[in-house]
This record gives structure tokens, sequence and C-alpha cells, in this order.
């Protein structure tokens, strides 16, 4: 367990950050429409610094899924992350966040900032960074609560109804 620690919390703290910022610019976006469009203003500044960060963020954070995952089998033996249903349900979800990381990295990349010009291309990029921003917190709850017994998000996981193994 020496590695894996120090490649998981950086880059989930990161996935938390550019969903919240994803989330504030999709909000932002809808009420604002006109002041965040317009070029040299205040607000379209601070929209692009947000922008960049997401973008960045993603990358770091799919990074950081590569080397948590593989430092994660370093530390721990296959068998016993076979063995584990948290860490079983745990690995599941990382590959799904990889996958939207992966998607939403290409999406950006190929559209550049004008993926934050129509509704409908900035909804699709915003919500699927919110949703991988979300999956890296279930998966830091799922490590916690396979490592410790418990995890500080397991009564709000049990609130919002997700199956646990």
């Amino acid at each position: 367990m020496a590695l894996h620690p120090v490649f998981v919390h950086f880059h989930t703290g990161i996935g938390a950050a550019t969903a919240v910022l994803a989330l504030i610019n999709i909000v932002f976006r809808l009420v604002f429409r006109e002041g965040i469009r317009t070029p040299g203003t205040r607000m379209a500044k601070l929209f692009h610094e947000f922008d960049i960060f997401i973008h960045w963020g993603n990358i770091i954070v799919l990074l950081g899924l590569f080397a948590g995952m593989i430092s994660g089998f370093m530390d721990w033996p296959y068998v016993a992350l076979e063995n584990n249903a948290y860490m079983r349900f745990k690995i599941l979800w990382s590959i799904i966040a990889t996958e939207i990381y992966i998607f939403v990295i290409v999406l950006r990349t190929k559209l550049s900032d004008r993926v934050w010009e129509k509704t409908s291309s900035y909804l699709i990029y915003g919500i699927m960074v919110i949703v991988a921003g979300v999956l890296m917190i279930i998966i830091a709850a799922l490590g916690g609560i396979a490592v410790y017994g418990e995890s500080i998000l397991e009564p709000v996981l049990d609130w919002i109804g997700l199956p646990w193994p």
C-alpha cells in the first residue's frame, strides 16, 4: 500500500473540482448567456479560465486514473482484489470513469473552446464532466470502505440509494 495512496488523492480532488466548475459553467451559461459570450468581459475571461482548468484537470485525472490503477494492482495482490466485492465494484467504476474521461478529453480537444458556444455541445460536455467527477468521488469512497472499513460518504451514498456490493 505504499504507492497507491500517493497517486489517488490528488487526481480525485481535481476530478471533484472540475465537476464543480463544469456545473458552475453550465448554470451561468444558461442564466447569463450574453454576458459570458461577449469577448473581453470579465465574465468571458473568468469562464475561459474555468474552461482551461476543466480541460487540463480532466487530462490530469485521466493520467491519475491510469497511475492509480497500475499502482493499485502493484500494491494489492490480484486475488485480494478479486475476492473483495468493494474492490471489484471500484475497478468497474474506474473503468467506466476512464472511458468517460477519454470521451470528454477527445470532445474538448476536437471542438477546442467552441464546445461552450452551443447549448447542445456544452450540456453534453458539462454533464459528462460532472458524471465523471461524481464517479471519482464514488471510487474514492469505495476505496475508503475497502481499506478502512468505512467512508465519510457512506451515509450519503446510502441515502441516494447506490447499490453497494
